[in-house]
């Protein structure tokens, strides 16, 4: 008996860990390519870019996010965040929520 229920609670295992790693496989973004893409499309500059993509991957898990929690995970200045915030929404890769004072942001369901 035990040794049944142990192999049947690995095979559930290996299967959640199967679910897991294909979750997450989807979700990975080559951030050199994003980086890339966006200096191409839109001529910023690389090291802008950066700090542009470390945002989406910092913000990636989460549903909506306010400016404050990116200042205090990057340490970048308010009005520098909420410039990077509104070019990502004007890129297309972020959804401003609210008005100015208590505004959100998401990821955009459709990414450029």
């Amino acid at each position: 008996f035990l040794d049944c229920m142990t192999r049947l609670h690995c095979q559930h295992l290996k299967v959640d860990i199967d679910h897991y790693i294909d979750s997450t496989s989807e979700k990975m973004v080559d951030k050199q390519d994003l980086k890339q893409k966006m200096v191409d499309k839109w001529s910023i500059k690389p090291s802008l870019a950066e700090k542009m993509v470390d945002i989406l991957e910092f913000v990636a898990d989460k549903g909506e996010f306010t400016t404050e929690q990116i200042v205090a995970h990057f340490g970048f200045n308010t009005t520098t965040t909420k410039r990077y915030l509104r070019q990502l929404s004007e890129y297309g890769y972020l959804e401003p929520h609210g008005g100015n004072k208590n505004r959100t942001y998401s990821r955009a369901l459709i990414q450029p």
